[in-house]
């Protein structure tokens, strides 16, 4: 279990715009690991999945954006020890990308001339096969991650019901290297989706559903939400308190801003902290501009008059 947090790497970067005129960049600076932040609260929801997933059983995280739905579907694939692999739900994919496709074909061609007068020819042609993404981590027992698949068309998703049920993908194409491929017994897959009332998700078959097991993604405790925007941007655990709370007490709709908002304000701070002291009046002005972009209408006196009525310890930065 993960609680310490790293700090910001101080040691100066510079780019050469010119051979005489070295300008500071103070982006590169931000060189942290994005560690993958855990606690109680993480640990506990990661045992579960985990427990489901070496089951058999296929994993389904749905909620809305900026959950974290991928970050935790990513770790458990890692954690289950095989390879693995993302594939990210569209509209523009079909079956063909799930299973796989012609790519080629091989044409080799014989003449016979042992005999003067005699001419014989033999040709034969060979199509080559690529699998897709889902058919070769089934034959290779790796774990697929299909982020967001309810992005892509039911018609495209409803080859899953034969893979979630029997581990069979069925291949129609006469050209497929198989007509059916069984899966490996190590084949896992966690799907990740958006509510269906989300711009351009499609509504997930009832059959699909009842052959995973569903969590549903809420916000984090405040203490966890602080402890994730300060493993990914690198500020003090104080000021990433600061910054959770700032948004969660101005943003009170829980659809308007996710966790992202807090990473993104928490990114520009850590920026302005590497060559100076970070004011309220600052942080104010970056916020507001971060919120305004996500349709919250707050202006920056009204952020800049909340953080002076915190108390004084959040501000000791």
């Amino acid at each position: 279990m993960t609680e310490d947090l790293e700090t910001l790497d101080d040691k100066p970067f510079t780019f050469t715009q010119d051979v005489h005129e070295p300008v500071h960049n103070p982006w590169l600076g931000l060189r942290t690991k994005r560690r993958f932040f855990e606690n109680d609260e993480i640990a506990a929801f990661l045992d579960r999945g985990l427990f489901y997933a070496r089951a058999g059983v296929p994993l389904h995280f749905r909620g809305t954006a900026g959950r974290g739905k991928t970050a935790i579907a990513i770790e458990i694939a890692k954690r289950l020890g095989r390879p693995f692999s993302v594939m990210t739900g569209n509209d523009w994919l079909d079956i063909e990308d799930m299973v796989g496709k012609q790519v080629g074909q091989s044409t080799h061609a014989v003449v016979d001339k042992y005999i003067q007068r005699v001419r014989r020819s033999e040709e034969t042609t060979r199509y080559d096969w690529e699998n897709a993404i889902l058919a070769d981590a089934m034959l290779k027992g790796h774990t697929l991650v299909y982020d967001e698949f309810t992005r892509s068309s039911p018609k495209a998703n409803g080859i899953l019901l034969s893979v979630l049920e029997e581990g069979i993908l069925v291949a129609a194409d006469p050209l497929a290297a198989s007509t059916h491929i069984h899966a490996h017994p190590n084949f896992r897959i966690i799907l990740t989706s958006n509510p269906h009332d989300y711009t351009g998700v499609n509504v997930s078959p009832d059959a699909l559903l009842d052959r995973m097991v569903t969590f549903e993604m809420s916000r984090y405790s405040f203490e966890t939400e602080s402890g994730i925007v300060a493993a990914r941007t690198g500020i003090p655990p104080l000021l990433a308190k600061r910054i959770v709370r700032l948004v969660s007490d101005l943003t009170p709709d829980d659809q308007s801003c996710s966790i992202r908002a807090c990473i993104l304000i928490a990114q520009i701070a850590a920026m302005r902290l590497r060559t100076a002291p970070l004011s309220d009046a600052l942080l104010a002005q970056i916020s507001a501009d971060v919120l305004r972009g996500r349709g919250v209408a707050i202006t920056t006196g009204q952020i800049a008059q909340y953080l002076d009525q915190r108390p004084k310890q959040e501000k000791a930065v």
